[in-house]
């Protein structure tokens, strides 16, 4: 007999252990990273586990919930579509999450929800019913074991990906962790969406950060700099054996030194030789082009995962991307493809 939890604090250790000990499970899962988006987003933990008769954790469904205008939002998960969906093998727990789930969605009030696949465990969603499917590009990069790391990385480089970081190495681009580099990555990154005309992460994002994670073993910034200046850097998170490759920066007149490209290749160096498995470049629209080129020249292997999507109330179609987004902020609502407004 399975017994459905809401996580909460008495469950965490247990929780983590659960996630661990299994490779493919990735940052966005765990509870550091939900108390994260907890305190930044204002939304309700929703998680659930599956616990066997002695209280052992035997699957997991992380789920968090935004109340708005039109009703609550379900992600699993929430902000630039973390990876989420059920973890566990056990069919019989598998089975109760299913049917947890499917008496919340059933509940008066709920406006739409969205399970987003693990590139890493496909199948996350199986047995729960959807109205609408998205597809994004997951690609990762596997990291060498060998002895000559950066020789076996390089090899497995795009020749235009290794020109790119000889050129950096000329110039004398010169690249260290400094955790205290938040500042710059947080301008830097502001600067480089207005470019491009993307949303920016929420600058209270960087300044929580150190209060749920920990310096050096959770997250590190690594950051170039070019004649003694700092000029490009990269946040990348640390769990279990997935590397995260979270938030790259560059200043725009230094982007053709390819200062960029050597942070990110130290940094992959360093997790390889701490024994991570991979380097998670995270989704890419199908439409990014560009996006795509630029990851799939280092080594990339691509895992493509969906997003889930039960429209609960239909008049949630009906309103325009504005709307949606000002009313349900850094939740996934529905594909913006499917809107009739």
């Amino acid at each position: 007999m399975m017994r459905i939890k809401i996580l909460s604090r008495d469950l965490v250790e247990r929780y983590e252990a659960f996630l661990l000990a299994r490779p493919e499970t990735l940052l966005y899962q765990s509870w550091h990273y939900q108390s994260l988006l907890l305190d930044l987003l204002g939304c309700r933990q929703q998680s659930l586990l599956a616990l066997d008769a002695y209280d052992n954790v035997a699957a997991v469904l992380p789920l968090m919930a935004m109340d708005g205008p039109l009703g609550t939002v379900l992600n699993s998960l929430p902000f630039y579509g973390s990876n989420g969906a059920m973890v566990g093998e056990d069919p019989i727990a598998r089975t109760a999450l299913v049917n947890a789930y499917r008496e919340i969605i059933k509940a008066h009030g709920m406006a739409a929800s969205t399970l987003i696949e693990n590139p890493l465990s496909p199948g996350g969603a199986d047995g729960l019913s959807y109205d609408l499917i998205d597809e994004r590009i997951g690609q990762l990069t596997p990291l060498p074991s060998s002895s000559n790391i950066e020789a076996t990385l390089m090899q497995s480089f795009h020749y235009k990906t290794r020109n790119m970081l000889r050129k950096a190495e000329k110039l004398g681009v010169k690249v260290e962790v400094d955790n205290n580099a938040m500042p710059f990555l947080f301008t830097t990154h502001r600067a480089n969406m207005s470019e491009i005309g993307g949303p920016a992460k929420p600058q209270r994002f960087f300044d929580i950060l150190p209060q749920h994670f920990r310096a050096g073993q959770d997250y590190r910034i690594y950051i170039a700099h070019l004649e003694g200046e700092p000029v490009a850097a990269v946040l990348v998170f640390f769990y279990n054996r997935t590397v995260e490759y979270f938030t790259p920066v560059v200043l725009k007149e230094h982007r053709n030194s390819q200062a960029l490209s050597a942070t990110i290749f130290r940094a992959m160096c360093d997790a390889s030789a701490q024994g991570y498995l991979w380097w998670n470049w995270g989704g890419t629209w199908l439409s990014q082009d560009g996006v795509y080129r630029f990851k799939s020249r280092w080594g990339t292997q691509n895992l493509t995962y969906r997003y889930f999507t039960c429209v609960h109330n239909p008049a949630i179609l009906k309103v325009g991307r504005p709307e949606l987004l000002a009313g349900y902020p850094w939740f996934f609502t529905v594909p913006f493809s499917a809107l009739t407004a």
